[in-house]
């Protein structure tokens, strides 16, 4: 009976909303491996999905990438050689500036001891071209001690941001090199930065983003002194000055960070927005949320949940127009936070798998592609993308959810996606007006577009 009454007022939570625009593309020979794992740009032109896997110590990223008319343009393996001479080489990672999906390629040479990166556009059939442009070099005290390197694409996907992580020396802070590189893959700015407090322990990255105009943000891993909350950096490209910013507030009633997320929004503001966990309890079970926006430097905001969540992955962070949406993934669905341009928690809206409602659902194996979260905000909403729990196999459904924390009537995406194919949303990528997603079938793979 319990059952039947959750069913009853999350359907009458519901309401009407316009349907969404749902295309599917022709399959292409493809499958999907992320075992090391999976990003995706999307710009006016193209979408791009990359699957990072490990062959025989090989670092490769399978490619496909879809055009305007929301088809698979091609698919590719994208790999370099790994030893040439004194050499070793690795495809250290991909980012988008412009129209130009860029690889970056690492070499560690043993006889002069450095570490350098260059950099080799992929061209239009899925390959790197033959000419590499030096991007910069350190270099490393011993082989297995060779540094790091961090890059990411800015917000409007016009810029590309790397650092270099120098090998920590005991007694001196952490040093890094930047370099900040424009759509023509022209380097705009390049220099170096220390953070200081960093002298004992080399510092652990969780998160590097930029923004537009070359704002750097690094965000660390916490540990138990600081209540597990990140401490935070921002670093720009014009003046090299690095700046902590302080979480204020972090550890108020023994309170720690659970899992969190954080992003660059088109404004170039940082929010960064995560579970909160009380002391002494299971990591999994959140008490509620809390955000950050560098935005005035306000301090943490927190909000408790109506009840404890077993939250086990902030699966996504969006933010639109200074609203955010944190999504979290549970075991019988997920959990959504809406937060104002303040930090403040507006709704929280649990969605459980298994009845396409709230009502009580099935768990769900998280490490399955299928049993992941597409999301993205078209027409001022949240869109959620996931495999709903039938009797007769996993249902594809998409939500829309308003800045209200009202949910519309799930549109179900079965008789587009067909019943041949299985919907991969964990495998995304989505932009201001539309979300791909891939779909696995006996021909290969295809791309399932919702505008």
């Amino acid at each position: 009976m319990r059952r039947f009454f959750l069913v009853v007022f999350f359907l009458c939570g519901l309401r009407a909303g316009a349907q969404f625009k749902v295309s599917v593309s022709a399959a292409r020979p493809f499958k999907p491996n992320a075992e090391k794992g999976f990003f995706s740009y999307s710009n006016e032109w193209n979408d791009f999905l990359l699957f990072k896997r490990i062959e025989n110590t090989e670092q490769i990223f399978g490619l496909v990438m879809t055009d305007d008319a929301d088809e698979i343009l091609l698919t590719s393996d994208l790999r370099v050689a790994t030893q040439v001479g004194d050499n070793h080489f690795t495809l250290a990672g991909l980012a988008l500036a412009g129209r130009n999906l860029t690889a970056f390629v690492q070499s560690h040479n043993r006889v002069t001891g450095r570490n350098v990166m260059a950099m080799q556009a992929v061209d239009n059939k899925g390959g790197l071209t033959s000419e590499g442009m030096l991007v910069g070099y350190f270099d490393f005290r011993a082989p297995d001690d060779p540094g790091l390197w961090h890059i990411v694409s800015s917000p409007d996907r016009q810029h590309i941001a790397l650092i270099a992580q120098l090998p920590h020396e005991q007694g001196k802070p952490q040093q890094f090199k930047y370099f900040f590189i424009n759509e023509n893959l022209t380097i705009t700015h390049k220099g170096d930065f220390s953070i200081a407090g960093t002298e004992n322990d080399p510092l652990r990255l969780r998160y590097f983003l930029a923004s537009d105009k070359g704002e750097l943000y690094l965000l660390t891993e916490g540990d138990a002194r600081n209540f597990y909350f990140p401490a935070i950096y921002s670093v720009s490209v014009q003046t090299e000055q690095c700046n902590p910013m302080p979480l204020r507030g972090a550890g108020a009633g023994q309170m720690e960070c659970g899992a969190f997320r954080a992003v660059v929004d088109a404004e170039g503001q940082l929010t960064v927005a995560g579970y909160l966990r009380k002391g002494g309890q299971a990591p999994a079970v959140a008490v509620g949320a809390w955000s950050f926006s560098a935005s005035g430097n306000q301090g943490l905001r927190t909000g408790l949940f109506e009840k404890p969540v077993a939250v086990l992955d902030a699966a996504d962070l969006l933010t639109n127009g200074g609203f955010s949406f944190l999504i979290g993934r549970v075991s019988s669905g997920f959990h959504v936070t809406g937060l104002d341009a303040d930090g403040n928690k507006k709704f929280e809206l649990p969605v459980k798998r298994g009845t396409g409602s709230a009502a009580e659902g099935t768990g769900v194996d998280l490490f399955n592609p299928e049993s992941g979260i597409a999301a993205g905000i078209i027409g001022q909403k949240l869109c959620l993308v996931y495999n709903d729990r039938t009797a007769g196999g996993p249902s594809p459904l998409l939500l829309a959810v308003g800045a209200d924390g009202r949910p519309d009537s799930p549109q179900d995406l079965g008789r587009e996606v067909g019943a041949n194919a299985l919907l991969l949303p964990a495998f995304f990528s989505a932009n201001a007006d539309h979300i791909v997603v891939p779909a696995q079938t006996e021909a290969g793979v295809r791309i399932v577009t919702i505008r």
